[in-house]
C-alpha cells in the first residue's frame, strides 16, 4: 500500500485532542472527501485480491469460475494471477495451467501423453488452451422433453455419447440411466451462458474453433489432418493415413464403413472432376456466399458439413433430420450449443443444394425437407420423364406445390417398361447407368434395395427374337465407331471450320467410297438396332 494510505490511519485520541467540552475537533471538508476516497481505494484493493476480472478484451464473464479444478490450489471463483479464456463463461485459472504445463507438477505427464498423440495426427499446434478445450471442459446436452429443451452442463468426468445425447431428460442419473427421484428437475432454470451463445459477439470471442469427437466422417476422410476438416486428432478413429497410398486406404476404409461403393461424397486428395462431390477441406463458393461468417474460419462450418454428408450416405433410406445430426455432435464445452444451432441451418443449405435427402425418399405431409417460408410457393415442371419426375418428387417433398405437364399418355420418357410378361418386367428403353459414382440412380438403387449388376467385358447383345449377336461383328463395329469419334475429333481441332459438315465429308474429303458406305450404312443400322432394343 502506498505511503499516503499509511499516512491515513486515524492517530488515537489524547486529553488534549479534545475542545474544553469534550466535542471532537472539526474537519474541514477536503479532509472529509480525501479520507472517503482513501476508504474506497482500500475496498479496491481488497476486492482486486479477491476477484480478478479476464484480461481478453471485450470479455463479458465479471467474476470467471475455474472449469478445470484440476490443481489443489485451483481458484474456482476466486483470485489468480491469470484468468485463461476460451470463450466468454468459460476461463482456467494460472494454478490450474501450471498443473499440466510445469515438468514438476503431477498433470504434466497426461498433458505430454495427449500432446503427442495431438501432433501424430494433427496439424495445428497442441497448446494447453487446446488440451483444455479437448479434454477438460464439461460436455452440455439438451433435455429431450418437447416441453423442456433446456441446455444442462454434465460433470467433467462424464463422457458424452450419442445414446445419451438421444435420451437425456434434466436430473437424470448418467451412471444408470434412470431417473433421480424428487422434484421437477426440467422446472430448475438454465444457465445463463446458454442465451449469450447463440449471439455473433460470443462466436467472435471463441479462442479455439469446435473440432468433432467420434465423427462419422472420420473414416472417409483418412487422407487429411483431421484438424483441417473439423475433428479433433485425440481420437482414435481419426487417426491419420501415412505412406503413398493414403487415397487407396482410404477408399478401403469407407467400405469396411458399410457405404455403398458407389457413394463418395468427398473429394481425395488431389482428385478433381467428380459430380455432387466436395472438398471437405475447404468451403465452396456457395457455401461462402450463404455462411460469410465462416470465411475467416471454416473449421466449424466443415466439420458439421462433413458430418452430415457422412450420415446421409451411411444411412440414404430415411430423411436426415437436424435431431439425427445433433446426436452424432460431440464437441466438449459451450460451443456444442453454438454447433446444434447452426446445424440446422447447414442441413437445409445442402438439402437445396441436392446433396442430401435427395431420391426415392417417402416424406410424410407434416414432414417437409425445408422451412416454412418455401412452402408458399408453386412450381409447373414441363415432362414427365426421369428429370421431370424427379425435379418434381424432389419439390415436392420441399413442401411446395407441385404441377407437372406431360404431352404424352404416359409417364417416363425414354424409360419405358414392357410389363405384358406375366411376373416379369423387360426394358424397352434406358438399362445402363453410364458413370455410377456418386449417381442419383445409385442412390435410388440403395434406396429400393435394388442391385446393379456391372457390365463386364463380355456383354451380349440381344437381337429381335431373342437372338445373340455374333462377338466378332459387335467387336468390328466398335472399332469402327471408335475410328468415326477420332476422325470427328481431329476435325474439331481445326478452329477455323465455321459451320457444320456431312459426316461422309469428314470420313472420305474426296467422296464416299463403296467401303466407307458399307461401313457407315452397317454402322448405323446396328446403332438402330441398339437403339430400338434399349
Amino acid at each position: 500500500m502506498s505511503g499516503s494510505k499509511g499516512r491515513s490511519k486515524k492517530k488515537a485520541s489524547t486529553p488534549s485532542d479534545a475542545s474544553p467540552d469534550n466535542l471532537p475537533l472539526r474537519s474541514s471538508g477536503r479532509q472529509v472527501r480525501k479520507k472517503a476516497s482513501e476508504a474506497i481505494e482500500d475496498e479496491e484493493d481488497f476486492l482486486e485480491k479477491k476477484y480478478r476480472k479476464c484480461e481478453k478484451a471485450g470479455c463479458t464473464a465479471a467474476c470467471p469460475v475455474c472449469f478445470a479444478s484440476a490443481a489443489e490450489r485451483c481458484a474456482k471463483n476466486g483470485y489468480t494471477s491469470r484468468w485463461y479464456h476460451l470463450s466468454c463463461g468459460e476461463h482456467f485459472c494460472n494454478e490450474c495451467f501450471d498443473h499440466y504445463y510445469r515438468s514438476h507438477k503431477d498433470g504434466y505427464e497426461i498433458y505430454c501423453s495427449w500432446k503427442r498423440i495431438w501432433t501424430s495426427n494433427g496439424k495445428s499446434e497442441p497448446s494447453p488452451k487446446a488440451y483444455m478445450a479437448d479434454q477438460q471442459l464439461p460436455y452440455w446436452v439438451q433435455c429431450t422433453k418437447p416441453e423442456c429443451g433446456k441446455w444442462r452442463q454434465l460433470t467433467k468426468e462424464i463422457q458424452l455419447t450419442m445414446q445419451m445425447a438421444k435420451t437425456y431428460r434434466c436430473g437424470m442419473k448418467l451412471n444408470n440411466a434412470l431417473k433421480a427421484e424428487g422434484s421437477d428437475h426440467c422446472s430448475m432454470p438454465e444457465d445463463l451462458r446458454v442465451l449469450e451463445v447463440s449471439t455473433q459477439p460470443w462466436y467472435a470471442m471463441l479462442i479455439l474453433p469446435p473440432l468433432l469427437k467420434d465423427s462419422p466422417a472420420a473414416p472417409l476422410l483418412a487422407a487429411y489432418y483431421p484438424d483441417c476438416v473439423g475433428m479433433s486428432p485425440s481420437c482414435t478413429n481419426t487417426n491419420r493415413l501415412h505412406g503413398e497410398n493414403k487415397q487407396e486406404q482410404s477408399r478401403g476404409a469407407s467400405s469396411n464403413s458399410g457405404i455403398n461403393p458407389y457413394f463418395q461424397p468427398f473429394y481425395q486428395p488431389n482428385e478433381c472432376g467428380k459430380a455432387l462431390c466436395v472438398r471437405p477441406d475447404v468451403m465452396e463458393l456457395d457455401e461462402l456466399y450463404e455462411f460469410p461468417e465462416y470465411s475467416r474460419d471454416p473449421t466449424m462450418y466443415l466439420g458439421m458439413r462433413n458430418l452430415i454428408l457422412a450420415l446421409w450416405h451411411i444411412n440414404c433410406k430415411e430423411v436426415l433430420t437436424p435431431q439425427t445430426c445433433a446426436h452424432h455432435i460431440m464437441v466438449r464445452g459451450l460451443v456444442r450449443i453454438r454447433c446444434v444451432q447452426e446445424v440446422e441451418r447447414i442441413l437445409y443449405f445442402i438439402t437445396r443444394k441436392g446433396l442430401v435427402n435427395t431420391g426415392v425418399l417417402s416424406v410424410s405431409p407434416g414432414q417437409c425437407l425445408l422451412p416454412k417460408e418455401y412452402h408458399s410457393k408453386s412450381v409447373i415442371v414441363v415432362g414427365a420423364g426421369p428429370a421431370g419426375l424427379a425435379a418434381a418428387r424432389q419439390l415436392h417433398n420441399f413442401g411446395l406445390q407441385v404441377m407437372i405437364l406431360e404431352a404424352r399418355d404416359r409417364i417416363g420418357g425414354r424409360v419405358w417398361d414392357d410389363k405384358s410378361f406375366k411376373g416379369v418386367t423387360v426394358g424397352k428403353g434406358a438399362q445402363i447407368v453410364n458413370g455410377c459414382i456418386n449417381n442419383p440412380i445409385a442412390i435410388m438403387c440403395e434406396q429400393i434395395d435394388i442391385k446393379m449388376r456391372k457390365l463386364r467385358e463380355k456383354c451380349d447383345l440381344i437381337q429381335e427374337g431373342g437372338r445373340f449377336t455374333d462377338p466378332s461383328i459387335d467387336k468390328r463395329m466398335e472399332f469402327h465407331f471408335n475410328a468415326i469419334l477420332d476422325v470427328v475429333a481431329e476435325w474439331r481441332k481445326d478452329k477455323s471450320q465455321q459451320q457444320d459438315v456431312p459426316l461422309g465429308g469428314i470420313l472420305c474429303p474426296g467422296g464416299l467410297c463403296t467401303y466407307n458406305l458399307v461401313i457407315i450404312c452397317s454402322w448405323l443400322k446396328w446403332v438402330f438396332i441398339l437403339i430400338g432394343n434399349g
